[in-house]
């Protein structure tokens, strides 16, 4: 009995064919001739499997596959290929010219989807002549493939241009919505637009969208929102919606879930859809109870799913759905229209609906994850309200204290337990082939703990900005968030003075670990002046980063590492063409620094910039 399988053409549309049980299913081509390869040694092509891509092609009148959907016969496990190729090019983004750095030339760059026990293999390309980088798989736990993080300095070094690499592993997360992007220490040159959705679909799910597929962002009943802030190029102006500055949604009488992804590197935003409440189902790909709000607070990294009824009595109608920047920087909105229309005998809407510098009152209007009160009519409510639909299994757990510091030069720092604020510093050789004895460098703000058992985190920040704080391969508990009062968060030396644990939490912490149950989270907000309680499970063995997801603190020092087991990588276990760490073209170090900040009673700091003291 033969086997179905779909490749798609360059251009988008798809091409059915078939292979018999004792053929093997065909891999997919670079779609570029000068592109350098390294032979997969350790995975090993299979014998033949470009030439049947390649009959394809010359049927479709292309130059190669950029994607493919395969299935393996003999165990009947599918695999999802997609083919990235980043390029860099010149490219009108509103209203002005930016240079933009692409996957496959497209914006928005594509969503995968793919089920719960299926194969992910995609395969990357860097073709940004002086640009390295690495992709990483935003809030995916990866047990048994952690060398597929894509974290440079963690996991793996960086793909250099004109290389490839081939990021493949078993999808055995929860299914839910998730995302990718680039994760490597020195930024792009321009828009990184090498960044979108990623949706694990129910092993038994139906009408999965295939690699390629134009309708990858609107399908079924669901639709995927992925928000791009553009920092620092569009510095205080709208970001985009799936590409666009103003998209368009477009849905009939019914229930819809929308998947909500803030796939920025700095802004918070406040979501509404107007006219409508908010029934929030799962945050960070995980269930919860449903919870109805009228506005979502939602920053970089993290994501929601909600549901949405549509139930009009007219032919048709339009709706503003709103980003509103939290951040008083931001002066535009990204806005976006939503098009209903009551079946398909009528057309949708052409025109703009009224009202769009309008909205919901945030004063009066009910705030998921609302973190900081300024008046005391807000209904703000915390991430914390929202129940987990099933709570993660409850270990014999230790407790670490972790703290967070700012400098006026803008230098960050983390201070765990009893040590001295330190100043992250990737080594230049993975920390995942580093024997444990030799992971407490100086600036490896490493955090060592043993499997099978709970961990305990209590974060606070004297920091002036709010932090979403990710941990790789993990999701863990948020059980307790302690805030300020705005504006009374921080002094006139930007200096904001860490609540006492009594003034952050109404219990004691260990009153705390014995009845909470959290919901969770990858990607939760530390805030400003305040404090957080976390608590995960230690059943993955690896070193998993632990950082603010916005990238500029992220970089200045808001980053530790948790070295999980002592697990260690040897080299003889990757993959073939596991990027190469060359000795000639090793970052040197920078020197350490040591200082003190007075403003806050001499607290010693080391540095891993040589700027980083620079004003004290």
């Amino acid at each position: 009995m033969p086997n179905e399988h779909e490749s798609v053409r360059d251009d988008g549309s798809i091409k059915e064919g078939i292979h018999k049980d004792n053929e093997s299913p065909s891999e997919s081509l670079v779609p570029s001739s000068n592109i350098k390869e390294r032979p997969r040694t350790k995975r090993g092509f299979i014998l033949g499997a470009g030439l049947v891509c390649l009959v394809i092609s010359l049927v479709s009148i292309t130059v190669g596959c950029v994607y493919l959907y395969k299935t393996s016969s003999s165990t009947k496990t599918k695999t999802k290929s997609y083919s990235f190729l980043t390029e860099q090019s010149s490219r009108e983004v509103g209203s002005k010219s930016y240079i933009v750095n692409t996957i496959n030339g497209r914006i928005p760059a594509p969503a995968i989807h793919v089920r719960k026990g299926e194969v992910l293999s995609v395969k990357v390309t860097n073709g940004i002549a002086e640009s390295e980088l690495t992709l990483h798989w935003h809030g995916l736990h990866l047990k048994g493939f952690q060398v597929y993080d894509g974290v440079e300095g963690i996991t793996q070094c960086v793909i250099k241009p004109e290389n490839s690499y081939v990021y493949e592993y078993t999808v055995n997360e929860q299914p839910g919505s998730y995302w990718y992007h680039t994760h490597n220490q020195e930024g792009l040159l321009g828009l990184d637009f090498i960044r979108g959705p990623l949706i694990i679909h129910e092993p038994d799910a139906v009408d999965v969208p295939l690699p390629g597929s134009e309708d990858a962002y609107q399908y079924g009943n669901e639709r995927v929102l992925f928000y791009y802030d553009l920092f620092p190029h569009f510095r205080g102006q709208a970001g985009l919606l799936n590409g666009d500055q103003l998209h368009e949604i477009k849905v009939e009488n019914g229930e819809y879930r929308f998947r909500i992804i803030n796939g920025g590197d700095k802004y918070a935003y406040f979501f509404t859809i107007d006219g409508h409440e908010l029934t929030v189902v799962a945050t960070d790909g995980y269930p919860v109870e449903p919870y109805k709000t009228d506005v979502i607070h939602i920053h970089s990294g993290e994501r929601f799913d909600i549901l949405i009824n549509f139930d009009i009595s007219t032919s048709t109608e339009s709706l503003w759905v709103r980003a509103k920047g939290v951040a008083s920087s931001q002066k535009e909105d990204i806005l976006s229209v939503i098009r209903v229309r009551k079946d398909g005998s009528v057309p949708f809407e052409t025109e703009l609906p009224p009202g769009k510098d309008g909205g919901i009152d945030l004063k009066t209007a009910k705030i998921l994850n609302c973190l900081h009160i300024e008046k005391p009519e807000h209904d703000c409510h915390g991430i914390t309200e929202l129940v987990p639909a099933e709570p993660q299994p409850l270990l014999e757990s230790e407790v670490h204290f972790v703290e967070v510091f700012v400098l006026g030069t803008g230098a960050m720092f983390m201070k765990i337990a009893e040590r001295k604020f330190t100043q992250f510093y990737l080594p230049n050789i993975p920390a995942l082939f580093t024997p444990p004895v030799d992971r407490e460098r100086k600036h490896a703000n490493m955090l060592s703990v043993s499997t099978n058992k709970s961990v305990t985190i209590v974060l606070r920040n004297q920091g002036w900005s709010d932090h979403p704080m990710h941990l790789h391969g993990h999701h863990y508990e948020v059980l307790a968030l302690g805030t300020k009062k705005a504006p009374d968060i921080c002094d006139e030396n930007y200096i904001c003075p860490l609540l006492t644990l009594e003034e952050a939490f109404s219990e004691p912490i260990a009153d705390i670990l014995a009845t909470r149950r959290g919901v969770l989270k990858d990607s939760a907000i530390l805030p400003s002046g305040g404090a957080m309680i976390l608590r995960f499970n230690t059943d993955n063995p690896g070193i998993w980063l632990f950082h603010c997801h916005v990238k500029a603190h992220m970089l200045e020092g808001v980053t530790m590492a948790v070295n999980e087991g002592d697990y260690m990588l040897s080299h003889d276990k990757t993959p073939g063409d596991y990027p190469v760490c060359e000795k000639s073209e090793k970052k040197k170090e920078e020197e350490t620094c040591s200082c003190s900040d007075v403003r806050s009673g001499n607290v010693e700091m080391v540095c891993a910039r040589p700027w980083g003291c620079g004003d004290e």
